[in-house]
């Protein structure tokens, strides 16, 4: 299943299963899980595992170091998980080691065309990045997150699960779980209450959260009596990580 054009380190260890097909090149280091298809020309450049049945298509770069001046060609890692699929032309980054050395992608993730992950990225599983986005470094997506094609998100933002960010945005502040957030600067426009309905939500979870953001997005209330008044109401476990959300951000979370 390997191509003879192509080119794997000594050291490498690649499944017996996996496909590796002409050009493609897998450094240092690097792990090939079972029916891993690497696509041609495609580079897994170094310390990277990449997790069962995910595909790369043709003329992917990923495993590569950091964009980051300070950094020394430490064996930082990357490690994608299971059943991800990562497209033409996408990025993804080696951690650097400013954190735990580590730039993770979850499970069943759809990583478009052209997409960048920057270095110490933590992305959680079922999300789906479309054409063009750039995550910098250190940003942190929750589960089942989308993006809109060419959003920009600022390092250091959290976003948490469940969320949709806007095609063309720029994401400066965190993104509270759950949240439709769009624009440039980016505002919360309230619910993802399309995705959440996709994801299996019912028809009560979905009545307290809607009851949430009209709290959140009252500008009467100040950050922190906001999120008291959402305790208050916190009678479901998707109430309690949207306050808990709020009272950990670091950055600032959007508003409208």
């Amino acid at each position: 299943m390997i191509d003879k054009g192509a080119q794997i380190s000594s050291d490498a260890v690649v499944a017996e299963s996996a496909q590796v097909e002409a050009g493609a090149f897998i450094g240092e280091g690097c792990i090939i899980g079972e029916n891993v298809r690497i696509g041609r020309n495609s580079i897994v450049e170094a310390y990277t595992e990449i997790g069962d049945n995910t595909v790369l298509s043709p003329n992917v770069h990923i495993g590569g170091a950091p964009q980051d001046i300070g950094f020394k060609n430490e064996a930082t890692r990357l490690i994608i998980g299971k059943n991800c699929t990562i497209r033409e032309f996408s990025t993804i980054h080696r951690a650097s080691t400013k954190e735990d050395w580590v730039t993770e992608i979850g499970d069943n993730c759809y990583i478009m065309a052209t997409s960048h992950i920057g270095h110490d990225c933590k992305v959680g599983n079922n999300v789906i990045i479309t054409s063009f986005v750039g995550l910098s470094g250190h940003v942190s997506v929750g589960d089942n997150v989308v993006f809109g094609g060419m959003a920009g998100i600022h390092q250091f933002v959290k976003i948490g699960k469940g969320a949709m960010i806007g095609g063309f945005s720029r994401i400066a502040k965190d993104v509270p779980p759950f949240c439709l957030a769009e624009g440039n600067p980016a505002k919360i426009h309230g619910l993802n209450s399309v995705g959440l309905r996709r994801s299996g939500f019912k028809k009560e979870q979905l009545s307290s959260l809607k009851k949430v953001m009209k709290i959140f997005l009252n500008k009467e209330y100040l950050m922190d009596d906001a999120v008291n008044e959402i305790v208050k109401v916190a009678d479901s476990a998707e109430v309690k990580e949207f306050a808990e959300f709020l009272k950990n951000s670091k950055r600032g979370v959007l508003r409208r």
